[in-house]
């Protein structure tokens, strides 16, 4: 849920108030309609804040952001203070943070950019620190998108990404393809694991999607290969 209050002083700059997405990783900030995989990846669902949280990528503080530049060439920025707990079903462990996101579109369709994320905790539990590179191109029928989070829990170190690809075939159907990795402990054998889906949506009426994927995951340790299979059934508005 958001609830925030925003106001716009000029294109480049506007103030946004109270609980909103965490300005950290393209696929986290994405809505769940809008996310061509049925699931968000492994890395970012355990590693981005919020995600990491089982709050939904949200938060309650205050943000700067706005966007310099007009058509194919632009920067878009964010950045806020964030005070760990959310309006609702708050975390037990929360952390006072800042965040910031920096987005370049050097051409028509194509952008490339890097996040950060620094909390403190307030109620026990290790300092989080969170890094993430992306890019990608959407123009016309075809959309990718890479991630690669970087994250320190205190001694703990984990990393994760994934690259999306993406076809629109004809208006209501495209195809969706993926693949993700995720490392449990940097550094530790065994703790790695990769996954690759492939499937479709299907556009129904003008307010419904059906999601299909299905693939196969390299699980962490030594139990090889299992099947994956996601369906959803999405309204949008």
């Amino acid at each position: 849920m958001d609830a925030s209050l925003g106001l716009r002083v000029i294109q480049p700059l506007a103030f946004t108030i109270g609980q909103t997405k965490i300005p950290f990783s393209a696929e986290s900030l994405v809505s769940d309609d809008r996310n061509a995989p049925v699931s968000r990846s492994r890395a970012v669902l355990a590693l981005s804040p919020g995600r990491d949280t089982g709050v939904q990528a949200r938060d309650v503080g205050a943000m700067a952001s706005g966007t310099i530049g007009r058509n194919g060439r632009r920067i878009e920025y964010a950045a806020g203070v964030f005070r760990g707990q959310t309006l609702i079903y708050a975390p037990r462990v929360h952390y006072r943070a800042v965040a910031g996101r920096l987005i370049v579109h050097p051409l028509a369709g194509w952008w490339m950019g890097a996040d950060w994320y620094r909390g403190t905790p307030q109620t026990g539990g290790a300092a989080k620190r969170r890094a993430d590179i992306e890019g990608g191109y959407e123009r016309g029928r075809a959309m990718a998108r890479f991630e690669e989070i970087f994250a320190n829990d205190g001694a703990l170190k984990r990393r994760g990404g994934y690259l999306t690809g993406v076809w629109r075939v004809r208006r209501e159907l495209e195809a969706v393809g993926r693949a993700d990795w995720y490392t449990a402990k940097v550094g530790k054998p065994m703790s790695s694991s990769t996954a690759y889906v492939a499937g479709a949506n299907v556009f129904l009426f003008k307010h419904l999607k059906v999601g299909f994927n299905a693939g196969a995951q390299h699980d962490q340790g030594p139990q090889g290969w299992s099947s994956v299979v996601f369906a959803q059934l999405m309204p949008f508005f």
